[in-house]
């Protein structure tokens, strides 16, 4: 059996880019109903700490997959910064066999990036050449890695709640010759994005303070905060898209994400012909992520495929 860290992961030299295939490969399984997924269950406890688990079967690939989660939400507790680890396990799904174990922070870390990098192929203006955060930390900088590999990029608008860290996102974004204007209003950030990226820390209780209608009609919005922060008071139409639709409705049901943004698609719908193109003038798209076991699925699939392409060499 393979067991990989993030280190020997890191090693391997896969960027966010490229998961894109294999993760796509596995949410459109999960719509034509080729993988059988659980949704996503938690357990939470008084002093903030939390543990998640999610399983799947991917029959026509032999394949079976575990993901769990496990972290101390600290924040709204304690008052100190939030932690969590995670690890996953591949097997054989026909003797049960493990294939690869992984255990570090990358998986949970990347897989938003290849989801808002699928839905940017799809629903982003052609051509952006701006990009604004809200929240300027590792998803900041993650995604402004690949999304630079994508599109011409040329500026990007930041705001956080902390001056310091939109600075340091500021100077991350020089070293790639790329523009950054630091905002004191949320507003000015989200409307100068072509792309919009939301990573506003997940903390339980996180009041609303964005609005949709701040976005320009044709840009995306990738909510790796899962829409906590964001509210729709303009009334704006948008077309909103998870990467899975059932793990969406069931948090909203049970009041862990907000209930305002019904769901309209999932996002694996476009890889299989189900998802309507974006109509002019339609409003903007917004994809919510609210963790997608399909995906992390595929990118174990596309570790394993190349750890085991390097054994055989």
């Amino acid at each position: 059996m393979q067991m990989m860290d993030d280190t020997a992961i890191a090693a391997q030299g896969i960027q966010a880019a490229g998961f894109i295939d294999c993760v796509s490969q596995a949410l459109a399984a999960h719509v034509r109903g080729e993988m059988l997924v659980e949704p996503k269950r938690m357990q939470l406890a008084a002093s903030g700490a939390y543990a998640i688990g999610t399983h799947g079967i991917w029959a026509g690939r032999d394949l079976a997959f575990f993901h769990n989660l496990v972290g101390l939400d600290r924040e709204t507790v304690k008052g100190a910064r939030s932690t969590y680890r995670s690890a996953q396990v591949l097997f054989r799904s026909s003797d049960a066999v493990p294939l690869l174990t992984i255990h570090g922070n990358m998986m949970s870390s990347v897989l938003p990036v290849v989801m808002t990098l699928i839905a940017a192929q799809n629903f982003a203006p052609e051509g952006a050449e701006s990009l604004s955060f809200i929240g300027a930390g590792l998803q900041a900088r993650l995604h402004l890695d690949a999304l630079a590999g994508m599109f011409p990029l040329k500026r990007i608008f930041s705001y956080s709640r902390s001056r310091g860290s939109s600075q340091a996102l500021a100077d991350y974004a020089a070293e790639r010759g790329i523009e950054t204007v630091i905002c004191d209003d949320p507003q000015d950030a989200v409307c100068g994005g072509d792309i919009v990226v939301s990573s506003i820390s997940e903390s339980f209780g996180v009041e609303p303070f964005l609005d949709t209608g701040w976005l320009k009609s044709t840009s995306l919005l990738s909510s790796v905060d899962m829409l906590r922060p964001w509210t729709h008071g303009s009334g704006r139409q948008a077309l909103v898209i998870a990467d899975d639709a059932l793990q969406a409705r069931q948090m909203i049901e049970t009041g862990r994400v907000p209930g305002v943004f019904p769901i309209d698609h999932e996002l694996g719908g476009l890889l299989t012909g189900e998802l309507p193109a974006r109509q002019k003038e339609a409003g903007p798209v917004i994809l919510f992520h609210p963790g997608c076991c399909a995906g992390l699925f595929g990118m174990a699939m596309a570790l394993h495929e190349r750890a085991d392409l390097s054994t055989k060499r």
